[in-house]
């Protein structure tokens, strides 16, 4: 089982998460000319509906945490199902405002997040 990419792919998620807050976080503030303290930040993330799709990402990787810890040990098949479930919220939607689609959309502005995506596909091969 230590091979299986979930561990790995959890690792990845929380970075990409922590790259896409810093990614918003640069658009807000030069649309809005501003500069956020930490707390504003995370005012934001928890409350703004801008960025609510980001959430979907962390409670992903709550979800993986929980079921590392669970006993009995996680079971392939389980392990299976959520590296499809990171698959399929990175880019399993094409609609309008999906996570999919905001994903796509940073992914093109920031160099950074698309090296970060780079290295999390390997993990859907």
């Amino acid at each position: 089982m230590n091979d299986h990419p979930l561990p790995n792919l959890r690792n990845q998620l929380l970075r990409l998460h922590k790259l896409l807050m810093d990614a918003e976080r640069a658009v807000y503030e030069t649309e809005g000319n501003v500069t956020l303290s930490p707390l504003q930040l995370l005012q934001l993330l928890t409350e703004h509906e801008r960025f609510a799709w980001l959430r979907q990402l962390s409670q992903l990787v709550v979800t993986i945490d929980e079921a590392e810890a669970e006993k009995p040990p996680i079971t392939l098949e389980r392990m299976d199902a959520l590296v499809g479930e990171a698959r399929h919220l990175l880019m399993g939607s094409e609609e309008p405002g999906s996570f999919a689609v905001r994903y796509a959309e940073a992914r093109g502005r920031d160099a950074t997040v698309a090296a970060a995506h780079a290295e999390i596909s390997k993990s859907f091969e």
